[in-house]
């Protein structure tokens, strides 16, 4: 007759267990936060992955808890980051007042696309009975991109930060305004950490080349971005902008992006500066110190991007866009350079084939 078991053996069986759906849980997870980057890429909204991956998760967390449970949650994670990281002493980014509508609708837009990514694994959690742990996995899973690109410190600070709104009875997420300068990427034995249940390491799924981690760690200075901006005009005055990029890595890792939008400018001038100023965020957006040469055909864009002082080179109500293109030129090495449509070469070819397709031609 085969014995009864200890209450040892059940407490370690139940620990297994929840081990056991811990990891899963956080499988499904990742695996549904992989699945993301086609979609913001589509949106044109990749760039605000770091901010929309932040909102996402608050979102999640505020719509399953109460608010003390909310604070007991935010104070433990806080609890568990250490470190400063080698941006602590990186300022908030600052976005202009006449920017800051758009920016938030770029973020909320960012966060719906991650949401309805990870709506997927709250069906799969819901499957295999898990569904309990999707809000702490989902948060988790946040803060493994998001302490490895904004640090420690900035990572603490936006815990602080949403824990205060929470305090002062406000259940959403907070803006968060993420630092100006991206964290240097961790060595591999940084990573090599195990748990504190002292279970093995698990895979570090910013490590996989498909991952949102590894976009936000596009900080290395030998990052090669080549772009080529574009616009055209129907006869009807709808004008189209066109942007292609390619970039390639130490690691060798290749990228390439295309980004596109429609607006009514007979004149030419308001779509061209639009169409740089999106260049310009797409190819830096995800990097720090990286070298980058963006094509135009527009000589008056060039003039205006370098600063040459051409008269009508920049015009009122155009500031806001000028000044995230010199902050942007300031924080990497930019090259503009005026070339015409090359149908043999690939990026301008790419161009004119998303400008005809938005154009109906």
């Amino acid at each position: 007759m085969a014995s009864s078991p200890t209450t040892d053996d059940a407490l370690n069986s139940g620990q297994g267990e929840d081990l056991t759906g811990r990891r899963r849980a956080r499988t499904i997870v990742n695996e549904a936060l992989l699945s993301v980057g086609t979609p913001l890429q589509a949106r044109g909204v990749h760039h605000r992955l770091l901010p929309g991956l932040w909102q996402a998760a608050m979102n999640v967390v505020l719509s399953c808890f109460e608010a003390e449970d909310v604070l007991a949650l935010l104070a433990d994670r806080a609890r568990g980051i250490v470190g400063e990281g080698s941006n602590a002493d990186a300022p908030a980014r600052v976005i202009q007042p006449q920017r800051m509508p758009a920016y938030i609708r770029e973020v909320n837009l960012s966060a719906q696309t991650i949401m309805e990514g990870i709506e997927v694994a709250l069906d799969r959690l819901r499957d295999e009975n898990l569904d309990d742990r999707f809000p702490e996995t989902v948060l988790d899973a946040a803060l493994q991109v998001l302490i490895p690109a904004w640090g420690p410190h900035h990572v603490r600070r936006a815990l602080s930060e949403q824990a205060a709104l929470v305090i002062c009875g406000t259940l959403a997420p907070c803006n968060f305004m993420e630092p100006v300068t991206l964290q240097a990427p961790p060595s591999a034995s940084d990573r090599k950490v195990p748990d504190q249940d002292g279970s093995p390491p698990e895979r570090d799924p910013s490590s996989d080349p498909d991952s949102p981690a590894i976009e936000a760690r596009r900080n290395r200075p030998t990052r090669k971005v080549s772009a080529f901006c574009a616009i055209d005009i129907a006869p009807s005055g709808t004008a189209a902008w066109a942007v292609a990029i390619s970039a390639h890595d130490e690691d060798g890792r290749m990228e390439t992006r295309e980004i596109s939008g429609t607006m009514q400018d007979p004149s030419g001038r308001a779509v061209s500066v639009k169409a740089l100023h999106e260049c310009v965020l797409a190819a830096c957006g995800d990097s720090s110190g990286a070298n980058v040469v963006i094509e135009t055909p527009s000589e008056q864009c060039v003039r205006a991007a370098v600063g040459d002082g051409s008269p009508g080179s920049r015009l009122p109500g155009e500031e806001s866009l000028w000044e995230d293109i010199d902050r942007a030129a300031a924080a990497h090495r930019i090259e503009f350079r005026v070339a015409r449509f090359a149908l043999d070469r690939e990026l301008s070819e790419r161009c004119d084939r998303i400008l005809r397709k938005r154009l109906g031609g």
